[in-house]
């Protein structure tokens, strides 16, 4: 069993102008987090929304991997990402309904 799952809700694909683009970027700061508590003992997972289609991806994670706890950590919401803020909380919010429905804090 996995101790925690870390994440992201940044899904390229509900901001238009960087999806046009595809030049996604990786989730630094949920990264050094994830690193982080690995170096301190705990067993890692790690999701990134980023090239994601959907939140179903998370759903297949938690299931997958079973970790003690869940972990969305948020770095990527910018001044370029506004527009999309609304969006991406609310994957995020569904992100952790799926987590809580399956018992993981």
């Amino acid at each position: 069993m996995l101790d925690i799952l870390f994440g992201q809700s940044y899904f390229l694909r509900f901001d238009p102008k960087l999806y046009a683009a595809m030049q996604p970027y990786p989730p630094l700061g949920t990264l050094f987090a994830a690193s982080y508590m690995r170096e301190n003992g705990y067993t890692i997972g790690l999701f990134d929304a980023m090239l994601s289609e959907s939140e179903e991806e998370w759903a297949e994670m938690l299931d997958k991997l079973q970790p003690r706890y869940a972990v969305l950590f948020e770095d990527n919401f910018n001044y370029l990402s506004k527009m999309c803020l609304l969006n991406m909380r609310q994957a995020a919010l569904r992100m952790i309904g799926m987590a809580t429905s399956r018992g993981i804090p």
